[in-house]
């Protein structure tokens, strides 16, 4: 494969990323990639958090004859912008952009653009597919179909009975400092911070910078809006839930598979957890540190690589009948 360092123009701003072809004759075939939520660079990495899914599925992808475009998310790694002054449709505008970007270029096949997300980046990939009429299929990672507030409620209450459920004297200075700054009254004070504010980012406790743009916005999002999104695509869409995720519900991936409006496969993986990794034990935020060592399931690459391989077949029949109509 042959990976090339690309700028893409998002508006004003200018996206670094880099875009892996494979080897050989092209055009190709392309899968642009949509990061979770946070301050991710290209390989989907944070600070603490080395993913590096991106990279993982792109360098896959190459083997396949597939190529695929993953980018510093704007204010992170190379690119230009403020990623904490950003809101959630400045990163729906960024990744449109990168579509177009990828619509110019001459070793991709244009009529063959296809957008996964994971997390966050799964509801902005069904946008991309609402405002491009080019995209050729949608994978949805992790996906969820819930309010901002009610996951983050939830995500907070998981992870105070997660600490309280853990058994041990290791345990004990983590059920203290949870006795002292109960997560759920924690994650209360924050919401309501950011609706009070506005400003385009706050910070919370005196350290945590939280970017309040991108929260306000979500926060107007109600479930009917959220469903209606998922409604209004109607391009093929592959949906991946993980069984042990307790960030985005797995439920989820059944609730869209029932309301999307172009044609769902949906796959809920045993004992995968969010992070596309294996999970032995009961879900835990504790036991991501085990996890990043392992490397995405594989049944995750399989899903895609199957999926990925009929939208192609398909599109190539369609091609040929449009062909032979015209003879």
């Amino acid at each position: 494969m042959i990976e090339q360092e690309v700028i893409i123009q998002s508006g004003d701003i200018k996206l670094k990323g880099i875009l892996c072809l494979p080897v050989g004759d092209g055009p190709f075939p392309v899968l642009l990639y949509v990061s979770g939520s946070g301050p991710i660079d290209r390989n989907e990495n944070i600070p603490g958090l080395r993913l590096n899914n991106s990279k993982i599925i792109a360098h896959h992808l190459a083997q396949q004859y597939i190529a695929s475009l993953r980018y510093d998310k704007r204010g992170v790694g190379d690119s230009g912008g403020d990623f904490y002054s950003a809101s959630h449709s400045d990163l729906v505008d960024d990744a449109v952009a990168c579509t177009q970007f990828l619509q110019q270029q001459t070793s991709i096949e244009t009529e063959k653009i296809f957008v996964a997300g994971h997390s966050e980046g799964s509801i902005i990939a069904t946008q991309v597919a609402i405002r491009q009429q080019n995209i050729a299929g949608i994978i949805l990672l992790s996906p969820f179909c819930d309010e901002m507030e009610s996951i983050l409620m939830k995500q907070a209450q998981h992870l105070k009975s997660m600490v309280m459920g853990r058994k041990g004297l290791k345990a004990l200075p983590w059920k203290f400092m949870t006795f002292l700054f109960d997560p759920t009254k924690a994650q209360k004070k924050l919401i309501n911070k950011i609706k009070e504010s506005d400003k385009p980012f706050i910070r919370f406790l005196g350290l945590q910078k939280v970017p309040a743009n991108w929260f306000r916005e979500l926060f107007t999002y109600s479930v009917l809006y959220v469903e209606q999104k998922y409604r209004q695509s109607n391009v093929p869409g592959l949906l991946i839930g993980g069984s042990k995720d307790f960030q985005c519900d797995p439920c989820d991936v059944v609730k869209i598979e029932n309301i999307y409006g172009g044609s769902a496969e949906a796959h809920i993986v045993e004992n995968m957890s969010h992070l596309l990794r294996k999970e032995e034990e009961e879900p835990s935020v504790f036991n991501y540190r085990v996890q990043l060592k392992q490397t995405i399931m594989p049944e995750v690459l399989e899903l895609i690589d199957a999926w990925l391989q009929r939208q192609l077949r398909d599109l190539q029949s369609s091609e040929l009948n449009i062909s032979e109509s015209n003879i």
